[in-house]
């Protein structure tokens, strides 16, 4: 291999960098015979290395235990090297010195360019000395002895030891031994190519930006999220039409939008004319649907996220992270499926600047020393970056991925979130108008769940939602006919002194008129604002929110204490829904749920916790994973139903009547969905069946009490035929 090499230092490590041009081989170690030549004979120059990285026109980066490999055998052949070919013969006779001296050059040269090769040739070569060591003169067989023992054994014996060759007798290939970390030439992320030894292949499936393959790792409680993109199974031709287009807009079209989705819009126009321009010019065959899809690649990679967003196109996919030191550890993400997964990618330092730069530019905050912490929505993902000095080791990411479409409570039932009872029970509260906060902790469910109930609300009511990092699916919402008026607030993370703080767009929201009023999260001053709201009945028809807690207890030490509400205050809080993360019988596998719904009572003092003020109804069998109704609730002894009695002018009876008529249309659907239909899961449906039903009920009204079983039977002719036509 005649490439140019230096060694360079890059933070604490020394790399060893060969420059292999336009090698159509792929300049690969594992693959090639003169690059294995080439990096062995440069480690036997100089083994003091951390890092090999062959850079053509796939970049390779060498480390780890494939490298300690490589230089194993490196050291061998340097030290054994001198020694064989000093001992070729005994005694005063040199007859054979030259025959033996081209010999062993010869597997010197093999064990350079292949090792596993060479080791066969030197034991060919030992095994033909060995056969003739008895024959001849008594001189001859001494000298044959010598340089067996000398010379052959000691080579043998050291390159038996070595990590390369006994992985290799094992039956491993090269490939998988030496583990490099790879990249296209135009991109600075890199992936590992070869699953790690041992571990088994559980699933695998095809997404819309690459090929996905779970492993579940040998020894290790985690599986491996093992992604192979699109771009790295480009043609050499492709590859060059691509980095052409990639360094043309880099060099010679520096004036692109500052709106990022404007300026991925500018690099498509263009990478589509320069790639068809090459490809003309240089008489390379492509197609225009491998230019579009090459064209893609260009955007995501120059403009976008890069293997982040390829990452993010997998629908099981629910948060990524990327921890500091950026590249010392792999991206990992928790899956839908799989729970918590490491990946093959390694993001670079390099990376981290340009996601940076993105996510300031669109978001228009400060990110610095001074400002360490970035928060942000782009698009369907919320991002939360941090830097130096909150993070000694330099930015980290953590990406959450928001489902594309509103959850719905039919879909939280399909997913053994909740279960019907639990849906009906919280469409009952959210349709009475009840205040209701829920909680959990980060992660477990409760902006989706804030979502779901959403749905519950007709779109007759008007509804203010006031967040800081927008998550609740306004726009969808919006596009299905609910009226809705968003407030965007302070980040409780954000140095931007111009954005209101959530306290005064409370104050904004109350002034607005009569609305029901979405929290998304309740964590400060805001507080204040919002109980007394609550308190007064100005808030409108009714409250929800969502706050940090594990359990209702937890959210009142929270209120009280943290946020300096009166208890007096407090009991305008009238349900809280509490959802978390689990491990079932004590396994590392974790499942999102609903594990709590309590009432909040009025006739406690100072702790409710204290006086009977919380009581359950509905709570969490763990040991057959299933939410279950209390007897408070079930005996028509829960003051909360009985106050949503008086409110409606009803029973308790009749009111558990509408809970349990709630509770068939939830699990109906789900049923219904169940055969094959899962578009009656979705919102715009899961809203068609709600206004159905609220239709049918009011016509009842009309006439007298509801007769819930004419109404039941009303409803399912209505779904047999709605479901029949929007299959």
């Amino acid at each position: 291999m005649g490439c140019d090499r230096s060694i360079v230092t890059v933070g604490t490590e020394r790399v060893m960098k060969f420059k292999c041009g336009d090698c159509r081989g792929g300049a690969s170690v594992e693959k090639s015979r003169a690059c294995m030549r080439g990096v062995l004979e440069a480690l036997m120059e100089e083994n003091n290395v951390d890092v090999v990285v062959l850079s053509g026109t796939y970049e390779r980066e060498y480390s780890g235990a494939g490298l300690r490999a490589l230089k194993e055998i490196a050291a061998v052949l340097s030290e054994v090297h001198g020694w064989a070919l000093a001992n070729l013969v005994s005694g005063g006779c040199r007859r054979c010195e030259a025959s033996r001296e081209i010999q062993l050059r010869r597997v010197f040269e093999e064990l350079s360019a292949d090792p596993v090769a060479g080791y066969r040739r030197l034991q060919e070569l030992f095994h033909t000395m060995n056969a003739k060591k008895e024959r001849g003169a008594k001189s001859c067989q001494a000298c044959r002895s010598e340089f067996i023992r000398k010379s052959l054994e000691p080579l043998m014996s050291s390159l038996a030891s070595s990590a390369l060759l006994k992985a290799v007798k094992t039956g491993l290939k090269y490939s998988e031994i030496l583990q490099p970390l790879i990249r296209p030439c135009f991109l600075t992320s890199r992936l590992q190519m070869e699953p790690p030894i041992g571990c088994e292949l559980i699933d695998s499936y095809e997404i819309e930006s690459g090929e996905v393959k779970i492993y579940r790792l040998p020894d290790q409680l985690q599986n491996l999220y093992f992604f192979i993109p699109p771009e790295y199974r480009l043609t050499h031709d492709q590859m060059k039409i691509l980095q052409h287009a990639q360094q043309e807009i880099v060099d010679n079209h520096r004036n692109l939008d500052c709106d990022l989705m404007q300026a991925r819009k500018q690099i498509a126009r263009l990478g589509e004319r320069l790639m068809i321009e090459k490809s003309v010019k240089e008489k390379i065959q492509v197609s225009r649907e491998e230019i579009k899809k090459l064209v893609l690649s260009l955007s995501r990679f120059t403009a976008g996220m890069g293997l982040l967003e390829s990452l993010l196109s997998d629908p099981k996919i629910q948060d990524i992270y990327i921890d500091a030191p950026v590249g010392r550890t792999p991206v990992h993400l928790l899956h839908r499926d799989h729970d918590e997964c490491l990946t093959n990618v390694f993001l670079t330092p390099d990376d981290a600047s340009s996601l940076i730069s993105r996510f300031r530019a669109f978001s228009g905050r400060p990110f610095s020393e001074a400002d360490p912490v970035l928060d942000l929505n782009l698009g369907e993902v919320r991002i939360a970056a941090i830097g130096p000095p909150l993070s000694p080791g330099g930015i980290a990411f953590a990406l959450r991925r928001h489902k594309p479409t509103p959850w719905t409570l039919p879909q939280f039932i399909q997913a053994k979130f909740l279960n019907p009872y639990a849906a009906g029970l919280l469409s009952l509260l959210v349709d009475s108008q009840v205040s209701l906060l829920i909680a959990g902790s980060r992660g477990a469910g409760k902006t989706s769940l804030l979502g779901a109930l959403m749905l519950e609300i007709l779109p007759k009511f008007r509804i203010i939602t006031i967040e800081d990092t927008r998550e609740l699916m306004v726009e969808r919402l919006r596009e299905l006919g609910f009226k809705i008026q968003s407030l965007q607030v302070q980040s409780s993370v954000s140095g931007v002194k111009s954005e209101l703080s959530a306290e005064e767009a409370l104050r904004a929201a109350l002034r607005l008129g009569e609305s029901v009023l979405v929290i998304g999260e309740v964590r400060g001053e805001e507080a204040r604002v919002l109980y007394e709201a609550m308190r007064v009945g100005a808030a409108g028809n009714s409250v929800m929110g969502t706050i940090h807690g594990a359990t209702a207890q937890d959210v009142f030490e929270r209120v009280v204490h943290d946020l300096k509400i009166t208890p007096s205050s407090f009991k305008a809080t009238e349900a809280i829904a509490v959802v978390a993360p689990i491990r079932m019988r004590g396994g590392v596998a974790r499942a999102r749920r609903l594990v709590q719904i309590v009432e909040v009572r009025r006739d406690w003092r100072h702790d409710p916790t204290a006086e009977g003020g919380f009581v359950p109804l509905m709570s969490f069998d763990y040991s057959r994973d299933c939410l279950r109704p209390t007897r408070t609730l079930v005996s028509g002894r829960s003051e909360l139903i009985a106050r949503i009695a008086r409110k409606w002018g009803l029973t308790p009876l009749q009111v558990m009547r509408n809970l349990e008529f709630r509770v068939k249309v939830e699990g109906d659907l789900v049923s219904e969905a169940a055969m094959g239909r899962p578009q009656l899961l979705e919102a715009p449906f899961v809203l068609r069946a709600n206004l159905a039903w609220h239709s049918f009920f009011e016509d009842q009204l009309k006439h007298g009490d509801v007769d819930y079983r004419h109404l039941y039977k009303k409803w399912r002719e209505w779904l047999n035929s709605a479901a029949d036509q929007a299959v």
